[in-house]
């Protein structure tokens, strides 16, 4: 798994952001995430590709 985070002006996080390894509970979702979601947006960090998976804005956000 690999996450953004964005914080605001005092340090607090206001967005998270999902992402799974591409084979990530391979065994239990039974298909790479490059298949179950080819739209997806998608983020290479050291040559392994990485799927956005969903969004979490916190309670902060006013």
């Amino acid at each position: 798994m690999m996450c953004e985070y964005y914080l605001d002006k005092n340090g607090r996080t206001v967005l998270w952001r999902r992402f799974n390894k591409d084979d990530w509970a391979l065994e239990r979702y039974g298909k790479k995430w490059t298949k179950a979601l080819p739209d997806n947006e998608r983020i290479t960090v050291n040559r392994e590709v990485y799927v956005h998976w969903y969004d979490c804005i916190t309670d902060f956000v006013h």
